[in-house]
């Protein structure tokens, strides 16, 4: 598709775009949840937690640009893996990294992946990396995976599972749009606009329709499809509700070597985690691990509640139960000694998310 095309080249020249493209969110909250460590590779992580031996027969659906499948065989994770994208642009520059790395177990091919099929049985894991939200027909995606699979193959998956076409509830924006305004204003430096930025403005969904109608698609049913045709044995949420649409186009200005900016993402990660763990918003992307179902014992999918009907807290009072309170006092310390009077003024936004009801 040419705006696939067009997102490649974009990001070759300049991928500091989302709040994954920091190597600090990267590590400290990425792999950190879905491997355990900040510095072990989330695949690793993810293939010891599930027990995936390596060397084995793999395929990539949506690989891009290649970059983890060349870091996967460089850590000897697989014995072969062929790589598909429906992106040509991407492909080639897969095919130019995977040479100047020397990566020769490493194939390349071009994929439709709402209407493909692979070879019965032919591979031991499939992995699809934030490539499933771009599928529309995602029970016949992962109908064609289950058939791929050989005997005690695997599933991994690395995806975005929040609002359809990002049309993200009111209670997610004004939650980013609260943190934002507590945030000093040098890390507010929007890289499109050079203006400070106050919110994640949510574009309609006729504007996904142009801009790129595969943009979370069908996000919303990557859950209870995978629930459905695969056993998950390894689920690891790792939020992104907030970071995600809080840190676009702002991840530049955090210094990954600087101690005070990786401590006030972690301070953001833990406020994030605090609002997830609680009830207040949905955990918006997650890695998984998952073994078929036999067709016998598929499960019947379930839906997802609208955002309207999201788990609120209840309530005693605006610092909630003694839990909540102590996340917040431990929230406290860390910003006190990290930026004083700055660190006052993000708990009381905090605070304030919490003890509100949405």
């Amino acid at each position: 598709m040419a705006w696939w095309d067009e997102t490649a080249t974009a990001r070759a020249i300049d991928h500091r775009q989302g709040w994954l493209d920091s190597p600090l969110v990267f590590r400290e909250v990425f792999q950190a949840r879905v491997a355990g460590a900040p510095n072990t590779n989330w695949i690793e992580g993810l293939m010891v937690r599930a027990g995936i031996p390596k060397a084995g027969r793999w395929a990539s659906l949506g690989c891009g640009a290649g970059g983890e499948e060349i870091k996967a065989s460089k850590l000897g994770l697989y014995g072969s893996l062929a790589a598909f994208d429906a992106s040509r642009a991407s492909l080639d520059l897969a095919q130019h990294a995977a040479a100047e790395a020397g990566v020769t177990n490493l194939s390349f091919d071009t994929i439709d992946n709402n209407r493909f099929s692979l070879p019965a049985g032919a591979f031991d894991v499939v992995m699809m990396n934030m490539s499933l939200h771009h599928v529309r027909e995602i029970r016949a995606a992962l109908e064609a995976v289950r058939r791929a699979l050989a005997p005690g193959g695997f599933l991994l998956l690395n995806e975005f599972v929040g609002a359809r076409q990002f049309q993200f509830p009111e209670a997610q924006l004004e939650a980013v749009r609260t943190l934002l305004a507590a945030l000093p204003e040098p890390y507010r430096k929007d890289s499109t606009t050079g203006l400070p930025k106050t919110e994640y403005v949510r574009m309609p969904v006729e504007h996904w329709n142009v801009a790129d109608p595969s943009e979370a698609v069908r996000s919303d049913l990557i859950l209870p499809e995978v629930e459905r045709l695969f056993e998950i044995v390894v689920r690891a949420d790792y939020g992104g509700t907030i970071l995600n649409l809080l840190l676009e186009h702002l991840i530049h200005n955090f210094d990954p070597l600087d101690e005070k900016d990786a401590a006030l993402v972690r301070v953001l990660a833990a406020a994030e985690a605090l609002l997830i763990d609680s009830g207040v918003l949905p955990n918006d992307f997650t890695a998984i691990a998952a073994r078929p179902l036999d067709a016998a014992r598929e499960v019947p999918a379930r839906g997802i509640a609208p955002p309207s009907r999201l788990r609120p807290l209840a309530l005693s009072s605006p610092l909630g139960n003694a839990a909540d309170l102590r996340k917040i006092v431990k929230l406290t310390d860390e910003l006190a000694a990290m930026y004083a009077s700055r660190g006052w003024k993000l708990l009381q936004a905090l605070r304030g998310l919490v003890g509100r009801r949405w």
